[in-house]
């Protein structure tokens, strides 16, 4: 029941964001795009560093897998 209700006020909640939206002047519509902005930035950044770091851990991969190569042919 209680979950009922959650999704129920969820909902409504989420209805009613463009009649909030449309009482907000420009210049809070302006903070909130940029929050938005700074938002998706940093989730960018992080998603930026988890490939860097498996780019990191791929080369250590072949180098150690060439490593390998080479002692076998020996």
């Amino acid at each position: 029941m209680h979950e009922e209700m959650m999704g129920q006020s969820h909902m409504h909640h989420c209805g009613s964001m463009p009649e909030i939206w449309e009482m907000l002047t420009d210049e809070q519509k302006k903070e909130i795009a940029l929050m938005k902005m700074d938002m998706k930035i940093q989730w960018l950044e992080m998603k930026i560093s988890e490939m860097e770091n498996m780019i990191k851990l791929k080369k250590k991969a072949i180098e150690n897998i060439k490593k390998f190569q080479q002692t076998m042919k020996k």
